[in-house]
């Protein structure tokens, strides 16, 4: 069974690093590989135009993403541009012009298989939003393998978000969970000991965590050659 990808691909914070160093390479190269072949529109808030975010593409391709000028000819042709304040409504109606007749498009329900070059097996269904008429295709992936084909960590978040497959993206209040407990350990300024390869550690840990009786190493005893 065909598996339908969105037709438009939208990211925000076109202007900023990530898109810079991680996004534009990514695109490249999945233009390359022959995955986009769909309009891309980027959005941010910098008072720029089309012309200069392609200038700031192809900056970022040549230094982080290695130039090719077929593929990346090709980006710029799918490539838009929409400026404006994510908090002003106005903006999302300027970027809903730029998508034009784009829409997701409608799917049955459906089970589908894969055994090669990934092992997949995943039941897609219609879910209806509540007082809305038409919904949107949710899929359930029981089961999914990566090919020996690595791509691109960003490359491969960016066509999974265009397939529709989560499994790669974390829910939000996840992140602020996570974060809640990691970032006071980022800020505590834990000190960082080097230690000799093959030993059990720094000694600085003895004055930190020390067991009744101090710590017993094991050591191998040479043998004895006659």
């Amino acid at each position: 069974m065909d598996v339908f990808h969105s037709d438009t691909l939208v990211f925000f914070g076109a202007t900023g690093d990530l898109a810079y160093k991680k996004i534009f390479p990514a695109l490249q190269a999945m233009v390359k590989r022959g995955h986009l072949n769909v309009p891309v529109i980027g959005v941010a808030k910098a008072g720029w135009n089309l012309d200069q975010l392609r200038e700031r593409a192809q900056d970022s391709v040549e230094k982080h993403g290695g130039f090719n000028p077929a593929a990346f000819d090709k980006l710029c042709s799918l490539l838009r541009y929409v400026d404006g304040d994510y908090k002003d409504p106005a903006t999302f109606q300027t970027l809903r012009k730029a998508l034009g007749a784009g829409q997701h498009p409608a799917q049955p329900n459906y089970c589908r298989f894969q055994i090669s070059p990934d092992v997949t097996l995943a039941f897609g269904v219609n879910v209806l939003a509540a007082a809305e008429d038409t919904g949107d295709t949710v899929e359930l992936l029981a089961s999914h393998h990566p090919g020996a084909d690595e791509m691109d960590a960003y490359e491969r978040v960016l066509g999974d978000a265009m397939a529709g497959d989560a499994s790669l993206f974390a829910r939000e209040d996840y992140v602020e969970e996570a974060w809640r407990i990691v970032d006071p350990v980022l800020k505590a300024g834990t000190p960082v000991y080097d230690y000799e390869p093959n030993s059990w550690g720094p000694r600085e840990v003895e004055e930190r965590v020390l067991p009744v009786g101090g710590w017993h190493n094991p050591k191998v005893a040479a043998e004895r050659m006659e």
